[in-house]
Parts: structure tokens; C-alpha cells; sequence
């Protein structure tokens, strides 16, 4: 099976293989558990966006290295809906649209995400700042241990060195606008160089 074929997980699986590291190193590098990354790696579980961003630092690479077609980026200062193309990391997950910054070493990046129904985050845990405004739909996010239920219109600004989940407890997809200073994607397509800016925050210890 080629590496445009080969699942999520077999692409996380290959790369890590190819730098010799074992499922631990990724988890305390990434910030994540060793049960996840596996469940990732047999495709049992998908990560949210912000966790393979994660899982490719600390593979030395970047996220479009494990998507089927990475978002294009050419630093435009207007993006236009109907033109903006769309991805997700399974069926049943959220969607997201990459809104480009508008010019090189932007420090601000940011997505459009439609949660479905249901849905619910692993522990994420980075460095930087993360800004959300809830476009539509009710959305629970938990930081550092206290919840904010959100509803369209309301807001969230929080430091994400701090642990924090997000959960959709409605009926319907609810969207959100995120904003922050974790760089999601390299500047080119496809780079095997990872993004710059620090890694992710490593717990103190990791459950197997």
C-alpha cells in the first residue's frame, strides 16, 4: 500500500518506524498517552487537529504529512467561503477549514470547525493561547478542570498550557471560530520540516 493510500494511522505508524522511536517517546513528546497513540496508529481512534499537531512534532514533521490532501497555502489576506476547501480525520469527526494567514510568519492561526453531535475531545494540553468564538450550536469546554458551556455568540480566551477538552452535548453540529499562535501547518505543503514554534507540553506521566 503507498503512503497516498495508507490509513491515519498506518501513516503515523510508517514515519514513526522510519525514525525509530518507540510509542512512549511519541507520547511524552506529543503530551498524549501511549493507549492513545496506539488506538491512533490501529486507526481505532482519531485525533482532533490540535493533537496530530502534536503527534507530528514530535515526529520532526508536519501535519499535511498525515492527511489524504493538505489544505493549500498561498498567504492570501481574504479567504472567500464558498472557495475555502474542507477536511476532516474520519467520518464521524469534526470538519475543518483552514483559514491561511495573510502573510508570511504570521503569528496568528486560525480554523472554522463544525462539531457534530456528541463529540468529544481527548485532554489537549500545548503551548501558546487559544481563542474561541462559537459561531452556532452549544459547545462544553473544559479548562484546567472548570467547565464553560458556550452558546452562539459567546466566547473563550485561555491560556493552553493548561489541560482542556471540548464537547458538543446538543443535537446539532455546532461551529467554532479558533484563533491561536499554535502553528497547525508548515508554510509549504507536504514539508517534512516540522512548523516552528515549541513543542507541545509533555505530562509528568504518561498511562499506558
Amino acid at each position: 500500500m503507498s503512503e497516498g493510500d495508507a490509513s491515519l494511522g498506518a501513516r503515523l505508524h510508517q514515519r514513526r518506524k522510519e525514525l525509530g522511536r518507540t510509542m512512549r517517546e511519541v507520547a511524552k513528546d506529543s503530551g498524549l498517552t501511549v493507549g492513545f497513540i496506539s488506538q491512533i496508529e490501529r486507526d481505532i481512534s482519531r485525533p482532533s487537529l490540535s493533537s496530530l499537531y502534536a503527534i507530528a512534532r514530535a515526529l520532526d514533521t508536519s501535519v499535511d504529512r498525515f492527511l489524504s490532501q493538505a489544505p493549500e497555502r498561498a498567504h492570501r489576506q481574504v479567504t472567500h467561503s464558498a472557495a475555502r476547501p474542507r477536511f476532516s480525520l474520519g467520518a464521524s469527526k469534526p470538519v475543518y477549514e483552514f483559514l491561511e494567514p495573510g502573510f508570511d510568519e504570521a503569528r496568528l492561526n486560525a480554523c472554522i470547525t463544525h462539531v457534530p453531535p456528541g463529540f468529544a475531545s481527548e485532554v489537549m494540553r500545548h503551548e501558546g493561547e487559544d481563542f474561541v468564538y462559537l459561531i452556532a450550536g452549544i459547545m462544553i469546554y473544559t479548562v484546567d478542570g472548570v467547565a464553560y458551556r458556550l452558546q452562539a455568540g459567546d466566547t473563550l480566551h485561555f491560556n493552553s498550557t493548561l489541560p482542556h477538552t471540548s464537547r458538543n452535548p446538543g443535537d446539532e453540529v455546532a461551529t467554532e471560530l479558533w484563533v491561536g499562535t499554535m502553528r497547525l501547518f508548515a508554510d509549504k505543503p507536504h514539508s517534512s520540516s516540522p512548523p516552528s514554534g515549541p513543542r507541545p507540553i509533555a505530562p509528568e506521566e504518561t498511562t499506558p
